[in-house]
């Protein structure tokens, strides 16, 4: 019998991980001191890991849920058996409540559906918190800042975090019959999944109602950020100037995101986290 290489690993090799996803968070990585550096960058793989399996087409549904209902287990399991060991470890050490990847495993586990649908705008904001809320509360201890005073921050930087990538991602989601935008919202606007390709001029009105939103969600972000945390989340608030960028560099070019992916350089990166190392605000 073939083993299912979507199980968790016995170990994570966290920096090779990081090093081949290309992510938008790694700059914010190298803000960090070395150890949390390294926390992080375990909490990274777990994630991309679980995100991997609920979007790894090339494998069967049931060697992904074969894989998600490993994780879960893992996370019920008292003493995480069954986990990999570094995130075993990080977890006690970091006092990680199981829970926070408990939830992010029910966001992974909703896009294994055929045909991903939010129903209201709670479904969606539901979904959101469960794939990046989760995350950013998990990221609080390792940047060693207050977790009860900076939750509601974690949790609504989440979300915008959340809602830029469902822009960013509009068409290679709806290429796997996945439409994140909620269905009460499209239908008072005249837009359908069915619809939702052709009016292109009720889809790009949408489509900047929902940036424009999304902005503010970083903006009351900003405001949630508690004074005496403001040095442990340096790199919370860079990741949070990477996705302000992005968002804008897509709403200057009208939202093309039907046409084309929008990415940031290298050089924008770079100039970003200059920035706000020089700044005090947003």
């Amino acid at each position: 019998m073939t083993m299912n290489p979507l199980l968790p690993p016995s170990h994570l090799e966290a920096q090779k991980i990081l090093q081949t996803s290309k992510s938008n968070f790694a700059p914010a990585f190298r803000l960090l001191a070395p150890a949390a550096r390294e926390d992080l960058a375990i909490l990274y793989a777990v994630c991309r890991l679980v995100d991997d399996v609920a979007d790894n087409e090339s494998f069967d549904l049931s060697s992904r849920r074969e894989a998600l209902d490993a994780w879960r287990k893992g996370f019920l399991h008292p003493e995480g058996y069954g986990l990999p060991d570094n995130l075993r470890e990080l977890m006690l050490r970091r006092a990680m409540p199981s829970a926070y990847f408990l939830e992010l495993l029910e966001g992974a586990t909703t896009d294994l559906a055929a045909c991903v649908r939010m129903p209201t705008r709670a479904d969606l904001n539901h979904y959101c918190y469960c794939v990046a809320g989760t995350v950013g509360l998990l990221c609080l201890p390792i940047f060693e800042a207050d977790s009860i005073r900076c939750s509601e921050y974690a949790k609504t930087l989440g979300r915008a975090l959340q809602f830029t990538n469902i822009l960013r991602d509009t068409a290679s989601d709806l290429r796997r019959d996945r439409l994140y935008f909620s269905l009460d919202e499209l239908a008072k606007d005249e837009l359908t999944p069915e619809n939702f390709l052709s009016e292109h001029a009720l889809r790009q009105r949408y489509l900047e109602q929902f940036a424009k939103e999304t902005e503010n969600l970083f903006t009351k972000a900003a405001s949630l950020l508690p004074a005496e945390d403001r040095h442990a989340l340096q790199a919370a608030r860079v990741m949070a100037a990477l996705y302000i960028r992005l968002l804008r560099k897509m709403r200057r070019d009208k939202l093309r995101v039907m046409e084309k992916r929008y990415r940031l350089t290298t050089a924008e990166k770079l100039r970003i986290v200059a920035a706000e190392l020089l700044s005090n605000h947003y």
